[in-house]
C-alpha cells in the first residue's frame, strides 16, 4: 500500500450554466410570487454545504441572485440570459440557515436553505490566530493528503480539497478516489488540480469533472490501481507523456503547463554519489523530470527535458542520485510497478512556472537544490540558481535547499518555500543546529551573477522555529501579505502535521507578524501540499 510522503476550456461554466436536471431532485424552499419566474433549491447529493439552485422563466432572463446568511451574504453572478439556469450555491458554513432571493425585474422568489454537517472524515482545524481586519480578503483553498492503510485490506484514503473562510470554517469540500495535489481556481470559476501524480482535472463547484487529462501510463498499463479501481475517467484526454505531478497550471496562451517524468539509463556514474556515501556508481535507471506544455485537446505543444541540462556522470553538482529510495512514493511507484525495480528518483522537480516575460520557464529541482531558468523558444538553459550555479550569495546559508513552489513577483523578485533539508548553517549557528524551513524572497541579477535575499521568514509554531521536511508553499496575496504553507511537519510532539499562516511581512528579524494561523493535528498524519487564497468563488460575469 502506498504512503503519500512526497508530491513529492471547454465545458459548462459553473456559475452560469444552462443544463438539464431532474426537477424531482430539487426541494422547493418557497412558492414563487409570480407565475413566470420559478426557482427551487436543495442540497447537492453527497455535499452538505453546496446547494443546487434551478431557476426557470418563460422568457430568457439573467436574474439577480442574492444569498443572505447570519455570517455572510453574497451575490451569485449570472452570465447570459436563458430560460433555465442551474447554479451552485457555495461558500456556506455548516448547519446554518440561508435565504436565497431570485429577482427578475418586479418578479421575486425567496427560498430557504439549511446546510448540513461537515463530514466526519474532515479533520478538526485549529485556528490559533485570525486577525480578519489585517488578512487579505477571500477564502483559503488547500488539499489534504493522508497515509493509506498498512494492510492490503484497508480502505485507501481519498484525496480531498477544502475551502475555509477567514475564521477557518469549512465552506466547501471535494473528495476524490485518489490524491489531489496542486489546485488553483481559474478565471472562469472552475478549479484545476493535479491528480494522483499522473493526471489533471478541471472541476466545477458541484465537484463535477468538466475536463480530464492523463499521461499515457495511467491511461495504459496502470489504468487500475491496487484496489482494482480505474484511476481516471472514461473520457480522459490522453497526453503523450508519462505523468503529471506536483504542478499543473494554465498559461496565458490557454495551454496547460505540467511537470512530467521520463526514465533514462546512465552508465559510468561515479561511486560515492549519495548523501550516505553508499557505493551507487555504475549503471542506473534514473527518473528525470520533463516540463510538458499541452493543449486542452491533449496535443503536446512543447517539452523541456531536464536531462538536457543535468549530468549525473560528469557534473558533481548532479551526482546525488539516491533520492527517495522507496517503492511506494512518487515517482518510484510509477516505474517500479512496471518492472523497473531499481529506478531512482533523481531530480524530483516540484514547481514549473512561466516567468513574467513569458519567454522562460522557471523550474524547481528539489533533490539538486537547484532552480533552472529555461528558454521556451529554444529549450536552452538561461541560468541555474543554487550552490555551484550562476549566482553568488553573501553566505552559503542564503541558498535554498529542497525548495518548493517558485513564484515570480511583480517587482521581478522570486518568492519560494525553502524546506532547508540540506541548507548550510547560518553565520554564528552551531554546525549541528537543527534544520528550519522558511519563506524567502530573492533578487536575482543575472548580469552581475549575484542573488540577494530581500526578505525571509523562518517557519514557527508558537514562536519556536520549525522544520517542514517536505511539501510547502509561499504565495503573495493581493494586499501584500504572504501565505505560507508548512505542509509537511513530521514527528512533532504536539501532533501538528501541517500549518497555514498568513504573514504581514516587514524588515524585522522575525520577518513579519502572523495574522492567520491554521493548524492540523490528526491521527491520520494529514499533510498539505499547497494552499491558495481565493478572492471569491464566483468570478464577475
Amino acid at each position: 500500500m502506498r504512503r503519500i510522503l512526497a508530491l513529492l476550456m471547454t465545458g459548462t461554466l459553473a456559475v452560469a450554466a444552462c443544463s438539464e436536471a431532474d426537477p424531482d431532485e430539487a426541494d422547493a424552499g418557497a412558492a414563487p410570487i409570480a407565475d413566470a419566474l420559478t426557482a427551487e433549491v436543495s442540497l447537492e447529493p453527497g455535499h452538505e454545504l453546496v446547494g443546487r439552485l434551478v431557476v426557470e422563466h418563460d422568457e430568457p432572463t439573467a436574474p439577480v441572485i442574492e444569498v443572505t446568511g447570519d455570517e455572510r451574504s453574497f451575490t451569485i453572478p449570472v452570465t447570459g440570459a436563458a430560460t433555465r439556469h442551474e447554479l451552485p450555491v457555495a461558500g456556506l458554513r455548516a448547519e446554518q440557515d440561508y435565504v436565497i432571493t431570485v429577482r427578475d425585474g418586479d418578479e421575486e422568489v425567496r427560498l430557504d436553505l439549511r446546510t448540513g454537517r461537515v463530514p466526519d472524515d474532515i479533520p478538526t482545524l485549529d485556528i490559533a490566530t485570525a486577525e480578519v481586519a489585517d488578512m487579505s480578503d477571500g477564502l483559503t483553498m488547500f488539499n489534504l493528503l493522508g497515509a493509506e492503510g498498512d494492510d492490503p485490506g484497508d480502505d485507501p484514503v481519498a484525496g480531498m480539497l477544502l475551502i475555509v473562510d477567514a475564521a477557518g470554517e469549512v465552506v466547501w469540500y471535494h473528495r476524490s478516489n485518489h490524491p489531489v495535489g496542486d489546485a488553483r481556481m481559474l478565471d472562469d470559476g472552475t478549479i484545476l488540480h493535479e491528480y494522483n501524480d499522473t493526471g489533471a482535472r478541471r472541476i466545477d463547484l458541484f465537484g463535477r469533472t468538466l475536463e480530464e487529462w492523463g499521461g499515457d501510463i495511467i491511461t495504459g498499463p496502470l489504468l487500475l490501481d491496487e484496489h482494482g479501481r480505474q484511476v481516471i475517467g472514461d473520457d480522459t484526454v490522453e497526453v503523450a507523456t508519462d505523468s503529471m505531478h506536483h504542478e499543473v497550471g494554465m498559461t496565458d496562451e490557454g495551454t496547460l503547463l505540467a511537470l512530467s517524468t521520463e526514465l533514462r539509463t546512465y552508465d559510468d556514474i561515479p561511486t560515492g554519489t549519495c548523501d550516505d556515501d553508499a557505493d551507487r556508481g555504475g549503471t542506473h535507471e534514473l527518473i528525470v523530470d520533463v516540463v510538458v506544455e499541452y493543449g486542452s485537446d491533449g496535443e503536446v505543444v512543447a517539452e523541456y527535458p531536464l536531462a538536457d541540462h543535468l549530468d549525473p556522470v560528469g557534473d558533481p553538482r548532479d551526482q546525488n542520485i539516491c533520492g527517495l529510495d522507496f517503492d511506494d512514493v512518487f515517482p518510484n511507484w510509477l516505474y517500479r510497478a512496471q518492472g523497473h525495480a531499481e529506478a531512482r528518483d533523481w531530480t524530483h522537480a516540484n514547481g514549473a512556472v512561466v516567468d513574467p516575460t513569458g519567454d522562460n520557464i522557471t523550474v524547481s529541482v528539489r533533490h539538486l537544490d537547484a532552480i533552472l531558468q529555461i528558454e521556451r523558444a529554444t529549450g536552452d538553459l538561461v541560468w541555474r540558481f543554487g550552490p555551484g550555479g550562476d549566482f553568488a550569495v553573501e553566505h552559503p546559508s542564503d541558498y535554498p535547499s529542497y525548495q518548493h513552489a517558485p513564484e515570480w513577483q511583480d517587482d521581478g523578485t522570486l518568492l519560494l518555500y525553502d524546506n532547508g533539508n540540506r541548507r548550510a548553517s547560518p553565520p554564528g549557528a552551531p554546525e549541528d543546529a537543527p534544520p528550519t524551513s522558511r519563506a524567502i524572497q530573492y533578487r536575482l541579477d543575472p548580469d552581475a551573477g549575484t542573488a540577494e535575499v530581500v526578505w525571509q521568514r523562518t517557519s514557527t509554531v508558537d514562536g519556536e522555529p520549525s522544520f517542514g521536511s517536505f511539501v510547502g508553499d509561499a504565495d503573495r496575496l493581493e494586499n501584500g501579505n504572504v501565505l505560507i504553507t508548512d505542509g509537511g511537519y513530521a514527528d512533532r510532539p504536539d501532533g501538528i502535521t501541517a500549518q497555514i499562516t498568513e504573514v504581514v511581512p516587514d524588515d524585522s528579524e522575525a520577518g513579519g507578524r502572523i495574522v492567520f494561523d491554521l493548524r492540523i493535528a490528526d491521527e491520520r498524519e494529514l499533510i498539505i501540499y499547497r494552499a491558495e487564497r481565493i478572492p471569491t468563488l464566483y468570478p464577475s460575469p
